[in-house]
């Protein structure tokens, strides 16, 4: 099976694990990095207004650094793209794998640094330029991670943010309820829209999960977030060694 076909069923139970546990690792990094320094930083539109702030108050380094931080989310997607759109395109074996791999490392360079003083006192506003590197591998985590599976499912899933997903959930909420009840496509989209429903709550209780650890250990809780990782990205390898034949290897 190619792999293209395969995590394009996004309804599938073994995808809508990984989706799910993937939802549950951005939502942890996103409340871990919001408690570290007062940022969210699996989704950029805060930051765009941030800019406009910043330069309202004439903070032009300040504004500067924060209109990097969707450079840097950018910068994480297009590392995916680079993996799995350009293996895609020549009918060869995407670099999943080697991306989430990524993301296990860029978790524990988080961990380390920030239980090694790298950064800034928890849970201290941004202040100096250390918080922003802190801020910069974060969301280049996160960019690379909605890279990765955005790509691999055709645009179907994204696991970091949930504002596209809330508007999906409306949008279709009212296209199932206008539809016929016996069109055949209609329960297609009925469970394509609780898978929705599904990740957001994954992302909310990651962030719960992550507040609360985080409230009592600092920094040592993204301990949990590289550990989870690992996790995910042994359960990748495990769905990818048990049920794909590989196209071009």
């Amino acid at each position: 099976m190619k792999w293209s076909v395969y995590f394009n069923q996004v309804l599938r139970k073994e995808n809508q694990i990984l989706w799910l546990m993937l939802a549950i690792h951005a939502g942890y990094l996103n409340a871990g990095g919001f408690m570290a320094c007062q940022r969210f930083v699996s989704h950029m539109t805060g930051f765009g207004t941030q800019v406009g702030i910043s330069l309202g108050h004439n903070e032009y380094f300040q504004a500067f650094e924060m209109a990097l931080m969707p450079v840097v989310f950018i910068l994480g997607a297009a590392t995916a793209g680079w993996m799995m759109d350009r293996k895609l395109v020549n009918n060869k074996r995407p670099r999943v794998i080697r991306g989430m791999g990524w993301i296990v490392l860029l978790d524990f360079v988080i961990w380390a640094g920030s239980v090694n003083d790298q950064f800034a006192v928890f849970g201290e506003p941004v202040l100096n330029h250390r918080d922003y590197a802190f801020l910069f591998l974060l969301a280049f985590n996160c960019g690379l991670q909605n890279g990765l599976f955005v790509t691999i499912t055709s645009g179907q899933i994204r696991t970091t943010h949930i504002t596209g997903l809330s508007t999906d959930i409306g949008l279709h909420a009212v296209k199932i309820l206008s539809m016929d009840k016996n069109a055949p496509e209609r329960e297609e989209l009925k469970q394509k829209n609780y898978l929705r429903v599904k990740t957001v709550t994954a992302f909310s209780l990651g962030s719960l999960v992550s507040a609360i650890i985080f409230q009592h250990y600092g920094y040592w809780g993204f301990s949990v977030s590289f550990f989870f990782s690992l996790v995910i990205l042994l359960y990748l390898k495990y769905l990818v060694s048990r049920i794909f034949v590989p196209v071009n290897p």
